[in-house]
């Protein structure tokens, strides 16, 4: 089965992914920071901070924001897709790699076989969610 759709909360909620990609602007710890590198997403008026999920054969994905799903995309894309050593390295931290968002996927996700129809969807979905959040839905 395949979808997609996005769900609005009060309160921003961090996704897997959101520490691997909003990376904390200055020196202190991500979990103090109030900057960051994308912006994490703004609340939408009258509905709150979205939340994105998208089912692939089984399997949801979950993102705080377009650039998560952006990362998703960029990464599960490769053929021969970078250890979470290699991409923890990239994120610049001693945090991980076990605790990176690639290593907690299920095995069902990494197989490339899966991965070239979810990368498709994924892709389809990010353009109706950009659709979505430009007329402020």
């Amino acid at each position: 089965m395949k979808k997609y759709w996005v769900e609005y909360s009060e309160d921003f909620a961090r996704s897997p992914m959101t520490f691997w990609v909003h990376r904390e602007v200055g020196d202190g710890p991500w979990y103090q920071s109030t900057d960051f590198d994308p912006p994490l997403p703004r609340p939408v008026a009258g509905k709150g901070f979205p939340n994105y999920f998208v089912e692939c054969d089984g399997f949801i994905f979950q993102f705080s924001s377009i650039a998560e799903m952006e990362e998703a995309i960029e990464v599960l894309s490769l053929k021969n897709m970078p250890t979470t050593r290699q991409l923890s390295e990239r994120r610049g931290t001693t945090k991980g790699p076990n605790s990176h968002w690639l290593s907690r996927l299920p095995g069902s996700v990494k197989p490339w076989r899966y991965r070239e129809k979810a990368v498709k969807f994924l892709r389809e979905a990010k353009v109706e969610f950009e659709k979505q959040t430009s007329k402020g839905f």
